[in-house]
């Protein structure tokens, strides 16, 4: 009988965790990842990118378990009904599983400047980089303060000191953090002397300046988008039902509805219902979800798999943040990634995101030898059910 095929789109957080845990799980099925690039890009990373702080690069094949097939093509489309897949060489895979974990990417910030940046493509980031080299003293808006973007403006301000960077957010920022911890924020902000402007929308994005909602206007020489991300359209331009922003809609087992054979994980896909409404495009989300895919594929084929026989869970534990090198914030969340009062900041801070960025990294090495992963379990979700079973038992 003839190996059973799967099929892994995407060489980012997700799959590579799902290659390395179902090479383990199912000796016996032919596994092959089909990514654009050999490089895997910490996009948790990108900040240092832009400012020349990040490290040595990772080649996926020193990632991947040796029994994994590496593909360095781009995907074209998905034939969902064909079970096979066309890439950009013009030639197809057929699959019997396929493993869609295609990412994210930088949505269209309705500008078509040279002077504007994605902090979600590498490439951009790359490019920014060799450019803030022959003008350190450049004039640099961020748009969007989530995460990505305080990490970028704070990255920037503590090693382009003579640089004027401005932060520019349509809400308030640290949206997901505890009121104290936002506080810590903002005084690193203004310590590293960073313009942070709250409450107004960029309206207008220009090649040298930004019109906000409230008539202002914002100078710069470069503006880094961090704001409006959206999933890759490879699943929703081969007819899987998606949302607005592109991720794939699955079930509470990571399946396709309509073709349960294609299973996903990451920032592309999504789960609808108030049960799964807390789960974010992040790393903390993607690695998790990858571990899942390759059991569901393995308990699938008929294989024992304690996780994979059930429906997906993730609970979060903390959500991290870089304020440069030499300070950062751990936040204490709640399993449904609502923060907790506790947080942690300072070098201890950065040493905690550091050392996470290092463990993910660390956890794909591991995975391709024994199960090292475990996917955090929502304990206290766990608890409020049950205090809901026993009070209407008690009614």
């Amino acid at each position: 009988m003839s190996k059973k095929k799967v099929l892994i789109v995407g060489g980012g957080y997700a799959g590579i965790a799902a290659a390395n845990r179902l090479t383990r799980k199912s000796p016996e099925v032919e596994i092959t990842l089909i990514t654009a690039e050999p490089i895997f890009r910490e996009k948790i990373r990108n900040h240092q990118v832009i400012a020349g702080t990040k490290g040595k690069d990772f080649q996926i094949r020193n990632l991947l378990n040796p029994k994994v097939s590496l593909i360095i093509q781009r995907v074209e489309k998905i034939f969902p009904k064909e079970n096979k897949v066309l890439l950009n060489d013009g030639t197809t895979f057929e699959y019997d599983y396929l493993g869609y974990t295609a990412g994210m990417r930088a949505g269209d910030p309705g500008t078509k400047g040279i002077n504007y940046f994605s902090v979600a493509s590498f490439q951009d980031s790359e490019r920014l980089r060799k450019e803030l080299n022959n003008r350190p003293n450049a004039k640099i808006t961020v748009l969007g303060g989530g995460l990505s973007g305080i990490e970028v403006a704070t990255e920037l301000a503590e090693n382009y000191p003579n640089a004027k960077i401005t932060l520019l957010d349509s809400d308030k920022i640290g949206k997901n953090f505890s009121s104290n911890a936002v506080l810590y924020m903002k005084e690193v902000l203004k310590n590293l002397h960073v313009n942070l402007i709250e409450g107004e929308r960029g309206e207008l994005l220009l090649e040298d300046k930004i019109k906000t909602s409230s008539g202002t206007e914002v100078l710069h020489d470069y503006c880094v988008i961090s704001a409006g991300l959206v999933a890759s359209d490879l699943g929703k331009n081969s007819g899987l039902e998606s949302n607005k922003i592109g991720q794939v809609y699955l079930n509470e087992y990571m399946q396709v509805p309509e073709y349960s054979n294609i299973i996903g994980a990451g920032d592309a896909v999504k789960v609808p219902g108030e049960e799964y409404s807390y789960l974010r495009m992040a790393c903390a989300t993607a690695l998790p979800m990858g571990i899942y895919l390759g059991e569901r594929i393995s308990s699938l084929m008929g294989n024992k798999s304690a996780i994979g026989q059930k429906p997906f869970e993730l609970a979060y534990v903390g959500r991290c943040v870089s304020l440069g090198r030499k300070e950062g914030l751990f936040q204490f969340l709640n399993y449904d990634d609502s923060p907790k009062e506790k947080f942690w900041t300072g070098r201890l801070g950065a040493f905690v995101k550091e050392l996470i960025c290092k463990f993910t990294v660390f956890s794909f090495k591991a995975e391709k030898y024994f199960d090292f992963y475990a996917i955090p379990q929502p304990k206290e979700k766990d608890s409020v059910k049950q205090n809901e079973r026993l009070a209407t038992a008690e009614k």
